[in-house]
């Protein structure tokens, strides 16, 4: 072989090696850029605790959607301190049994009230799961209501 032959054969292959990394790069940053998409577009479904004070103090477990899309609740699972609540300001198990199957849109919330200074459980534990138009998303949330029983007293 001659050396302009040997030439071309080098610079074949240093374009096949350059337009292999260039696919590979493009690649991997479509997959990061779906991946940065969805999670900005996806829903955040979150249970969160807070109180008020308006003579008694009563508690709220509020169920929200911080993200940008619809999802629908598949699965709330909560722990028996919470099935055994007393229900003389609210039924929770009927109203987290209830949001089983519902939709919830971009920042719309469902409250579960009940009485603070009735709670004598350990920390509740809830387990939700739902679905978008693609995908399931699992969360787990853990309250611990008994500190905030501590902050507020019935008068």
């Amino acid at each position: 072989m001659d050396i302009s032959t040997k030439v071309n054969l080098a610079l074949c292959i240093l374009s096949f090696i350059l337009a292999a990394v260039s696919v590979v790069t493009v690649v991997v940053t479509l997959r990061q850029n779906s991946k940065m998409i969805e999670s900005s577009t996806r829903p955040y479904i979150n249970i969160y605790f807070d109180y008020s004070q308006m003579g008694n103090p009563n508690g709220y477990f509020i169920v929200k959607n911080f993200g940008a899309s619809s999802a629908t609740i598949t699965s709330l699972t909560y722990s028996e301190s919470i099935k055994k609540h007393p229900t003389s300001l609210s039924d929770l198990p009927a109203i987290f049994d209830g949001l089983i199957g519902s939709t919830v849109v971009p920042n719309q919330k469902y409250l579960a009230p009940f009485k603070l200074y009735e709670y004598s459980g350990d920390a509740a534990i809830f387990t939700i799961t739902y679905k978008s138009a693609r995908r399931t998303y699992k969360d787990r949330f853990e309250i611990n209501v008994c500190n905030y029983g501590k902050l507020v007293k019935p008068r």
